[in-house]
């Protein structure tokens, strides 16, 4: 798990078209002498680059068995189709360039996520790349700052939880003059249901509870899911739900154009 600071966050101001550096990158198995293995994974960067921008995810699989391939991507729930399609498209070309002859391979982009591999994985939790990323310190009143940040996030996760693309978002907020606002994004991969997305999104909050605590930023991801808070707007839409400050239900799913 590698945790670092600031510096990560200015990267994230950057322009959505440059989506030309991956925020991480796992490539393992490596195999000669397959051409038919060779070009299911072929088939499938290609499945996957043609039907994710339609929804922001896809699922698929090619071939049959030990040649295989499972295929899944995720774009995030906030921005368009353009931009999802030229997130993936990018995230297709490093992964040929930097990771050829790998059945196992999967790549994170701030804006999409994307991997496959020979084992069935759809369905399931993998926590096992979990990486995390903290800002500064947060300048006053951590405690009652900890606990608005806990409300926010668990408020975006349930809107992820139940919606259609697995997506939640909202801002909450915080000072009695409200001069600090908390933006808050929770999102799953689609393949991950109910309760599955739910156990994903709990792993992540425990984590960032303990190692971002009093930070004015905080992000964590993993195969499955991220989670992510700042006291900047980095969502990519010009209408954000506002956290009630009295008992109502999650915020509606969010759907982009």
């Amino acid at each position: 798990m590698v945790f670092s600071h600031q510096l990560f966050f200015l990267a994230l101001l950057l322009p959505l078209v440059a989506c030309t550096n991956p925020i991480y990158r796992h490539c393992i198995q490596n195999f000669t002498d397959n051409s038919i293995l060779q070009d299911n994974i072929n088939k499938i960067i290609y499945s996957l680059i043609a039907n994710t921008p339609d929804t922001g995810y896809a699922i698929s699989t090619v071939g049959n068995g030990s040649n295989t391939v499972y295929g899944l991507t995720r774009c995030r729930g906030d921005i368009g189709r353009k931009a999802c399609s030229d997130c993936i498209v990018a995230a297709s070309q490093d992964l040929q360039a930097n990771c050829p002859d790998t059945s196992v391979s999967r790549i994170w982009y701030e804006f999409c996520f994307l991997r496959y591999e020979t084992t069935k994985f759809l369905g399931t939790i993998d926590n096992s790349d979990l990486e995390g990323w903290g800002s500064t310190k947060a300048e006053e009143d951590p405690k009652q700052f900890n606990m608005a940040v806990l409300q926010l996030l668990n408020w975006v996760k349930t809107a992820a939880i139940a919606g259609s693309n697995k997506f939640g978002m909202g801002k909450k907020s915080f000072n009695i003059d409200a001069s600090i606002t908390i933006y808050g994004m929770a999102q799953c991969t689609e393949d991950l249901q109910g309760i599955t997305c739910m156990q994903c999104l709990e792993e992540l909050t425990s984590r960032l509870i303990n190692f971002c605590a009093n930070r004015n930023g905080c992000f964590y991801m993993s195969s499955s899911c991220l989670l992510r808070f700042e006291i900047y707007n980095f969502l990519l839409v010009t209408t954000i739900p506002t956290y009630p400050e009295v008992d109502a239900p999650a915020p509606s799913p969010y759907t982009v154009a």
